[in-house]
């Protein structure tokens, strides 16, 4: 028979991932962290994505369960990441074509430009 969990457990935990929401949000419009925005965001991610797993899909009442999912899970993700920053890392630049002689750089559409350009 499962166990009877509290409203307030719940709370708890909706609380803690609103306050690490709004991290993640300071992190990406106020602080500048530079080279260490993307492992601390990716870090906050990981912990909300755990709450939520643990918490709201009772695999923290699993203990089979927990034993497999999270591995595989944190498995899939890890060569998701490592081969989107693989291909990132070795794409080829694009050579211009004869003729072209401006910066090949995308146009922003005007809406989306800075104010001034």
């Amino acid at each position: 028979m499962a166990k009877k969990r509290s409203t307030w457990g719940y709370v708890g935990v909706w609380v803690v991932l609103v306050v690490l929401t709004v991290a993640t949000w300071m992190l990406g419009t106020k602080a500048k962290l530079g080279p260490y925005s993307l492992p601390a965001s990716m870090g906050i991610a990981v912990v909300k994505t755990m709450l939520v797993a643990m918490f709201f899909m009772h695999l923290v009442e699993q203990r089979g369960a927990r034993r497999v999912v999270l591995p595989v899970s944190a498995l899939f993700l890890g060569l998701l990441l490592g081969v989107s920053l693989l291909e990132a890392m070795t794409r080829i630049q694009m050579a211009r074509p004869n003729g072209i002689e401006e910066e090949l750089k995308p146009k922003r559409p005007a809406s989306t430009r800075p104010v001034g350009h």
